[in-house]
């Protein structure tokens, strides 16, 4: 249930009907390709045509294996770690700023 403000009510949950089910075995069907999906990663990072490909899939391997790297900020004392994080999230991408 909603108030006026589209906000749900104390007490009351979005998802009355909880998580599905079959959400679970989803999952476990997922693992189950794991070494088959291991095996296709290595097999793009080695014999992969196009570079974009093999750095992707050796960056997924590395990921995989070793956990996403960690993002060192470094900055001077006058900003402090939230005004940090607020100009980096203002920061316009490349993306962004490319035209469609």
């Amino acid at each position: 249930m909603r108030n006026n403000l589209g906000q749900f009510i104390s007490g009351h949950s979005g998802n009355a009907g909880g998580r599905p089910k079959d959400e679970h075995r989803v999952s476990e069907l997922a693992r189950s390709y794991t070494a088959e999906a291991i095996e296709t990663l290595v097999d793009l990072m080695r014999q992969g045509k196009d570079e974009r490909v093999r750095g992707t899939a050796a960056q997924a391997l590395l990921d995989r294996g070793w956990g996403k790297a960690k993002v060192e900020v470094v900055s001077n004392a006058e900003s402090s770690y939230l005004e940090l994080l607020q100009a980096v999230n203002a920061t316009p991408t490349k993306r962004q700023l490319r035209p469609e």
